[in-house]
């Protein structure tokens, strides 16, 4: 991927080395990133190379730096003035990932060339599906907590399929966008992805996730290989090693979604009612000549657990992540298979 130089202008050291740090991170991103706590150092830099965008700070900000030939200025705003209605302006004072969000968010809107974003691993990205017709079976949680021990040693990414999530609410978080505005995006220029999803990310206990709809009628008329040509294009693009798909009726051409997997997890109970709801989901399938999914699936009745965390942030720790250390990963990373 071709980097171009992101620099970042703040007479504060130790502010811009901790930010410089934290964007240096992201390996998918198009930045080569440059401090300058000298603006005399920034002026011979701009002289003998092509800087794409600056981040200074309100403390740094000249007029002189104003006039530099650099397309893209973002000042790091500290007393919430506004220094020149021309450039945008970004709260210094917030998290780096908040800021990388806006950054990245403001330069994929306004750039209209942005380098291609290709994948650098060998490895293909592994779709896990988990559907099951039984309602009240820990899926979301069993979902969370299998993308967020994989996250320990792999890129993941998990994406929530419910019509009322309450995700937001559980990790008292306020989020911008969600997963109808990045297949917005996407159908609109799928070349600037990886960057879009960039601005997009949220993360729990180490997993990324894109926020689930607020409004599921957003998802309305999307179809499954519209979802599918999504997932391929972040193979392409991203270095998310699993996929993580949190499924439910919600969606349009569910059993086209669910195909496309590599691996497919039902969960199940063996009452009466649940095994009933399961017997006439797998009928369905025959009929319409999606055998193989049911065929594919595996299927997991979770012991009951005497005690699960009460945060999201927690689900590492605790008997059902044990339980998924135990079994699902063994299923997962089976001998002999080439994705392990």
């Amino acid at each position: 991927m071709d980097k171009r130089i992101l620099a970042i202008y703040d007479s504060e050291e130790s502010y811009a080395y901790r930010l410089m740090e934290f964007i240096s991170g992201k390996t998918n991103l198009p930045f080569e990133v440059y401090i300058f706590t000298d603006g005399s150092k920034l002026l011979s830099c701009v002289k003998g190379k092509d800087i794409e965008c600056l981040l200074v700070s309100e403390n740094a900000y000249s007029k002189e730096v104003e006039t530099l030939r650099i397309p893209h200025i973002i000042i790091l705003s500290e007393s919430g003035e506004n220094l020149n209605k021309a450039l945008r302006h970004i709260n210094k004072y917030q998290s780096c990932e908040n800021i990388l969000h806006e950054v990245v968010e403001y330069y994929t809107d306004k750039s209209e060339n942005v380098p291609a974003a290709l994948r650098t691993g060998l490895k293909r990205m592994i779709i896990i599906g988990i559907y099951t017709p039984v309602g009240r079976c820990l899926q979301t949680t069993f979902s969370l907590t299998l993308g967020q021990m994989l996250a320990k040693h792999h890129k993941t990414l998990y994406l929530n399929f419910e019509v009322y999530s309450g995700l937001g609410r559980m990790l008292s978080r306020n989020f911008h966008s969600d997963l109808s505005d990045l297949m917005y995006y996407f159908s609109c220029s799928r070349e600037k992805l990886a960057y879009r999803m960039e601005s997009m990310v949220e993360t729990v206990n180490g997993l990324d996730f894109i926020p689930p709809v607020e409004i599921y009628q957003n998802l309305a008329g999307i179809r499954g290989n519209q979802w599918l040509d999504l997932f391929q294009e972040m193979e392409r693009s991203s270095e998310y090693e699993f996929l993580i798909l949190d499924l439910t009726d919600g969606i349009m051409d569910l059993w086209d979604v669910l195909r496309g997997c590599n691996h497919i997890y039902t969960i199940v109970r063996e009452d009466g009612l649940a095994m009933a709801k399961l017997e006439q989901y797998e009928k369905a399938l025959e009929s319409m000549d999606y055998g193989d999914i049911a065929a594919r699936a595996s299927k997991w009745k979770l012991p009951i657990f005497k005690q699960l965390p009460l945060r999201f942030e927690e689900l590492t720790y605790g008997e059902l992540a044990a339980y998924v250390k135990a079994n699902i990963f063994p299923d997962l990373f089976k001998t002999g298979n080439p994705d392990a």
